[in-house]
């Protein structure tokens, strides 16, 4: 479990690294006037390793967190309260990646009623054969 967490700790170290980087280079971008295309364009790599690492993030975080913080984001995100346009859209992107996460059957953590059906199956592979040969035999 050490090891996830230092792995956690370098991947978020490793994302807000990113995340300064593309903020100075669309400053600098910025500063230079460029078009809306080649703007895109110029941040394009950038946003393609900060999106690389975010899924290293989702993948090496364990369920039962991402569930509480997609709960968290949840009730932050259908708070009453007014919020800021661009926070509300982050709310909102960090809900879409967390549903697209969970939305592989692989992701999704065992409920109850998975570990149920599971049980039950492991026991009729068992012991139904056993049942139905001594039905037969008799």
């Amino acid at each position: 479990m050490r090891l996830r967490g230092n792995r956690l700790q370098r991947l978020h170290a490793q994302r807000a690294a990113l995340q300064a980087e593309i903020n100075v280079e669309a400053a600098r971008l910025a500063a230079t006037q460029l078009p809306a295309g080649q703007f895109a364009e110029a941040l394009m790599p950038l946003s393609l390793r900060l999106q690389a690492v975010d899924q290293q993030i989702l993948r090496a975080t364990p369920a039962r967190e991402l569930i509480k913080r997609l709960r968290e984001v949840e009730r932050q995100l259908y708070d009453p309260q007014q919020r800021e346009a661009s926070e509300r859209r982050a709310l909102e992107a960090e809900l879409r990646d967390l549903r697209l996460h969970f939305s592989n059957p692989r992701r999704r953590p065992l409920t109850v009623r998975v570990v149920l059906i599971l049980s039950v199956a492991v026991a009729a592979a068992l012991f139904l054969p056993k049942a139905i040969v001594a039905l037969l035999a008799s």
